[in-house]
């Protein structure tokens, strides 16, 4: 009889350590697995679908690995189907706006920080993340990651990565025309002149699509006015405006490039990605956009495969701007509606979207990582985008696009004026003074 009870006793035991192990891998399980966060939590095992619209279509450099990302979830998460629509940027922008505040907006979207996203906040469209986050998952994200994503001191969204912009060279291009790759303002001219009177356009951009050249031109500002200025102006801040010299010089300087014949005389009338195929093709010498190019622009079978170099925007003589300060940011980003029936689930994929895109963004050469889980072998980075990332790591300034910093009613103001002065309707000076519309 007493050896039966110990058998018993021994049984029992065996019974609540294997229960606590099972509980442990479960727990394990939850943690999302691939470095991200988040699992099955929340759904019970109940199939659920959640709608989440990007930008990320097929064509884009970041295609590959947000289609990576949302097949591991699945594979991860059977029960909790992401069910993906696709849009050009362009045209995203004004849907988001629309659909957020007629509350059609998907569970989850994409989005920019600061003032983009700041009337989805204010008018209480957007879910609030902070109970979702106490989970260690802002411990995961490096300094300064979220600060385009906090309003009120709470976090409405996650980012995935860093980009920054600059110009994007072509050597062959440069080296036949006799051309020096320019760090400065003189030097920009004169390649730029070298290049045209080679029968190759200098500089191939799209002002079809304002953001496109505006990048550009919000480049060539930082190196006039300085970065601090211009997110004083643009943060509509005490001690700026647009009336400061610096945008006027700013202007006449981009009308130099396009008086000049320095940009593609069909800019008007093509997009940014004929614009890019352009560039590709091996007919210009250089292309402005953000870094996260590299991988699209060194494709099978571009001219500038293996060959792809980067410079930032050149400085330009007395001006402000340092050759380390820099366009760029943790900008880009996923947020969830207020609407959506699933927040917890919704919270969830976020939160594994962002920290496993950080890294297959990375390993793509796409964006700089804000995860400190994107570690990798950066042997197999682009060499391009290595150049990028250790040029922009120690800036002394970033200045984010103004498309997606200011306040959403301020940037078609902004947009139009350029596009008018871009395309000869519009002098400089009254280019500014729509301008200080958006800050006298």
């Amino acid at each position: 009889m007493k050896r039966k009870f110990k058998l018993i006793a021994f049984l029992m035991a065996f019974a609540i350590v294997l229960t606590f192990a099972l509980s442990a891998c479960a727990s394990d399980s939850d943690s999302g697995g691939n470095g991200g966060s988040g699992g099955n939590g929340g759904s019970d095992g109940e199939e659920i679908t959640l709608k989440f619209w990007n930008i990320w279509g097929s064509g884009d450099s970041n295609t590959t690995a947000v289609e990576k990302v949302i097949a591991d979830w699945h594979t991860a998460h059977p029960n909790i189907k992401i069910e993906v629509e696709y849009h050009e940027n362009n045209d995203y922008k004004p849907l988001i706006k629309t659909s957020v505040s007629a509350d059609e907006a998907p569970d989850i979207f994409s989005t920019w920080g600061a003032g983009f996203s700041a009337p989805f906040v204010e008018a209480g469209k957007v879910l609030k993340l902070d109970e979702y986050l106490n989970d260690g998952t802002l411990d995961k994200l490096t300094s300064g990651a979220l600060d385009f994503f906090t309003y009120d001191g709470s976090y409405y969204g996650l980012t995935f990565g860093k980009p920054a912009s600059g110009f994007f060279v072509n050597p062959d291009v440069f080296t036949a025309a006799g051309a020096t790759v320019p760090t400065t303002w003189e030097e920009l001219l004169d390649a730029c002149q070298k290049i045209k009177d080679s029968g190759k356009d200098p500089i191939v951009t799209s002002t079809m699509e304002a953001w496109v050249a505006g990048m550009m031109f919000e480049g060539l500002v930082t190196k006039v006015a300085g970065a601090e200025l211009v997110n004083k102006i643009i943060g509509k801040e005490e001690g700026g405006s647009f009336s400061d010299p610096a945008f006027l010089e700013s202007l006449n300087l981009m009308k130099e490039l396009i008086d000049n014949g320095y940009i593609n005389s069909d800019a008007a009338a093509i997009t940014r990605d004929e614009a890019k195929e352009i560039f590709k093709s091996g007919d210009a010498g250089m292309y402005y956009m953000g870094s996260w190019e590299p991988a699209d622009l060194e494709s099978e079978g571009s001219a500038v495969q293996g060959k792809l170099d980067w410079i930032p925007f050149p400085t330009v003589p007395g001006g402000k701007g340092t050759s380390t300060e820099f366009n760029g940011g943790a900008i880009d980003g996923i947020m969830a509606s207020a609407n959506t029936e699933h927040p917890a689930e919704a919270a969830q994929f976020i939160k594994y979207f962002c920290e496993n895109l950080s890294r297959e963004s990375y390993q793509l050469g796409n964006y700089m990582p804000v995860w400190t889980t994107s570690q990798i072998d950066e042997s197999k980075l682009p060499p391009v985008f290595l150049k990028i990332k250790n040029a922009t790591e120690d800036g002394t300034g970033f200045v984010v696009w103004w498309d997606t910093f200011l306040p959403a009613e301020d940037v078609p103001v902004y947009q139009e004026a350029f596009d008018k002065f871009v395309n000869g309707t519009f002098t400089a000076e009254e280019t500014i003074e729509e301008f200080k519309k958006i800050h006298p």
